[in-house]
């Protein structure tokens, strides 16, 4: 819910460390190792799915999780020690992307069960879907940076899909809701309860199936369909005049788009690259789904929710210019790298200015935004 007046803050919040530990994580996975701008992408998807987003997962649950759960989520201490680990695990891997990946993915377990067991104590069932995710996720990564499965990267990109799948359809109603209403229109009800279930089990299908290499077209297309529909009914667009709302609804249409990608691509005949619905559902449905809610987060902390900001929407645009263009290199790879080195540049630009909007705290001016 929108904030009129920006809560008593700490000399620094720990989720925004958090965030912007997961934005150097996500600069460094497209700027090192240099092999990347030669066309080797064999380490850079690691880093972004059990790096980037495992970082920005810990931030996330740090803030929201203690709503849920109705108390305090962990110790201060301990907060501190699981950042102060993340930290080290990403020096360490500047000098050894391998040896910081193991132990960054030790650290984000551990994390994880410490936040289960609090949850657990507090026996917050809204909070379990989430944790059990978030564990499987992490216990993924620890198999992918031993380097014990190679399977272990495709399950985690689907894992990972699937928590931003839970969170956003949790998060992004309550935004829209809290726009509509602070315009003066009336709340609008929840989409049908079967819709929501409809497109919640036909995604959590898709991603399921496509993790291990099976048949999934027509659940993708079911996702997909379902997941149009289920936005249309949250009318997002009542609130666009709000900072932020026009790209999360992007983030949130992208992957209803690329679940319909996914499907064309799986159907027999198709000659669409595997790549498009993969960069349309990782670049936008994940990435940037991720940056637009841990912004408006951000925003609320500073009791600036909604307001617009420059650099916010530069931010935006330059992850979806890195869409586009790399989806223009997956479809015309013939042009050459020059489209795919555009897009690594705009995501470092991209991600440049989230490091810099998660740090930045209210001016002292009422008048200054984000």
């Amino acid at each position: 819910m929108p904030e009129g007046n920006a809560q008593p803050q700490a000399p620094f919040d720990y989720f925004r460390i958090a965030f912007f530990l997961a934005a150097l994580t996500a600069i460094r996975a497209i700027a090192f190792p240099s092999e990347i701008w030669q066309g080797d992408y064999s380490r850079h998807a690691n880093e972004l799915i059990f790096g980037f987003m495992l970082v920005q997962l810990f931030g996330f649950m740090l803030k929201a999780l203690p709503r849920w759960v109705g108390r305090p989520i962990l110790a201060p201490s301990l907060i501190r020690l699981f950042l102060f680990a993340q930290a080290i695990a990403f020096l360490l891997g500047i000098h050894d992307l391998t040896l910081g990946a193991q132990l960054r993915s030790l650290i984000g377990l551990a994390a994880v069960i410490a936040l289960s067991v609090t949850a657990i104590r507090a026996r917050a069932i809204t909070a379990f879907p989430l944790l059990a995710l978030a564990g499987a996720h992490a216990g993924t990564g620890i198999i992918a940076a031993f380097d014990l499965w190679p399977g272990a990267t495709m399950l985690g990109f689907c894992l990972i899909l699937a928590i931003c799948f839970e969170v956003g359809n949790r998060i992004f109603p309550m935004v829209i809701d809290s726009g509509r209403t602070r315009d003066g229109r009336p709340s609008r009800r929840l989409p049908a309860r079967w819709i929501s279930l409809t497109q919640r089990i036909s995604s959590l299908l898709t991603l399921l199936l496509w993790a291990f290499d099976l048949p999934y077209a027509l659940a993708a297309a079911l996702a997909g369909i379902s997941g149009i529909i289920w936005l249309a009914q949250i009318a997002p667009w009542h609130a666009f005049q709000y900072g932020g709302v026009r790209f999360m609804t992007f983030a949130m249409a992208a992957k209803r788009v690329g679940f319909l990608l996914l499907a064309i691509q799986a159907w027999p005949g198709s000659t669409m690259p595997l790549a498009v619905p993969q960069h349309v559902l990782a670049i936008a449905g994940l990435a940037s789904l991720a940056v637009a809610i841990a912004t408006s987060m951000v925003r609320k902390r500073n009791g600036q929710s909604f307001q617009r900001s420059f650099l916010g929407t530069a931010t935006y645009l330059c992850l979806a210019s890195a869409l586009a263009l790399r989806v223009a290199y997956a479809l015309y790879p013939e042009h050459g790298p020059g489209l795919l080195h555009g897009a690594q540049g705009f995501w470092l630009a991209g991600f440049a200015g989230y490091a810099v909007l998660v740090l930045r705290r209210a001016a002292s001016r009422p008048n200054c935004t984000l």
